[in-house]
């Protein structure tokens, strides 16, 4: 039986290292002026200069899921997935998503489906509260089969209210905020483990939280000093940050059924259920304690102190001996 992410057919350490040799080719396609980048900690989103603002820009897609949905007859809520997996990002830098577009890839034109990823990228939209633009549909049946969605969201920041990590220090507390489930992460492994359980199936197509409104709320009262989307590589994405600290996790949220089902199911280590899937947390904020009480009437009853920050490096788990 597959156990782990890489044998399910990915591997993140390998992903990396091949992100890093797209990277390496890419340095010097910089502008000066306006559209200049600016250089962050934190490794969320990507920002260029304004005038007195900063552009923020990510790009992702949904995975995997896709087929998991197409089963579940669940493709409304993709376009859901989609625009989430963008403006949670945005956000971590600080940026108030303004516009998102959307890319489709079909081997055929159906109008069903595009129906019903319209009605989740609309959902979508309304929920991080940013224009739904426009986009480009392709029909690419020697590259596709079905069909593959992906998005770009646009966010605007004033720059000295840039969440760049660069503030974190010792003894910041860390406030998790509750996931709606596996999000739109760990998908090709989930599928080699999904029996054809409808209530879990159900819960593993629950579309991805949007954390935009109470982020935005959180940021017009309280300065933050980092904020994590927890995607794909769970843990690994606390460091991105600021990977110059030490994250202790000793209180964390509860971790919802459908995670447990998995684990069960899939004899599958807790080291690498932390290490795949967000595990009950979908944001994580760190900040001064003093903010602390304000900050969790502002998130709701959704929110928790889960740690702290100390000197040194990486994460450390009470779940994870």
């Amino acid at each position: 039986m597959v156990k782990t992410y890489a044998e399910a057919g990915v591997d993140i350490d390998a992903s990396d290292e091949a992100t890093a040799s797209l990277i390496a080719k890419i340095k010097g396609t910089n502008r000066k002026g306006n559209g200049e980048p600016i250089e962050l900690v934190n490794g969320f989103a990507g920002l260029v200069k304004l005038d007195d603002k900063a552009l923020a820009v990510c790009t992702d897609g949904v995975g995997t899921k896709i087929l998991l949905a197409e089963e579940m007859d669940s493709l409304h809520t993709v376009g859901i997935d989609c625009v989430a997996m963008n403006v949670n990002d945005l956000i971590c830098v600080g940026a108030e998503p303004i516009s998102f577009v959307d890319y489709i890839a079909l081997n055929e034109p159906n109008n069903e489906i595009m129906g019903k990823l319209g009605e989740g990228l609309a959902e979508g939209c309304r929920q991080a509260n940013c224009t739904l633009s426009g986009g480009e549909t392709a029909v690419v049946p020697e590259l596709v089969y079905g069909f593959d969605i992906a998005g770009t969201a646009v966010g605007v920041v004033s720059k000295e209210k840039i969440i760049d990590g660069s503030k974190i220090a010792e003894g910041d507390v860390l406030i998790g905020i509750k996931s709606s489930g596996p999000h739109s992460n760990g998908y090709t492994l989930i599928r080699k483990i999904y029996n054809g359980n409808k209530e879990i199936g159900k819960k593993l197509v629950e579309p991805t939280k949007i954390y935009v409104k109470e982020i935005m709320n959180l940021l017009n009262e309280i300065e933050v000093s980092g904020i994590a989307h927890i995607t794909g590589g769970g843990l690994d994405n606390i460091p991105r940050m600021n990977d110059k600290f030490r994250y202790v996790i000793d209180k964390p949220l509860p971790v919802q059924d459908v995670f447990e089902w998995l684990q069960k199911t899939g004899d599958i280590e807790t080291k690498e259920m932390y290490r795949t899937f967000n595990m009950g947390m979908g944001m994580i904020i760190s900040m001064k304690e003093e903010n602390v009480n304000r900050a969790l009437e502002i998130l709701g009853k959704d929110a928790q102190i889960i740690g702290r920050i100390e000197n040194g490096t990486g994460v450390e788990h009470s779940a994870i001996i």
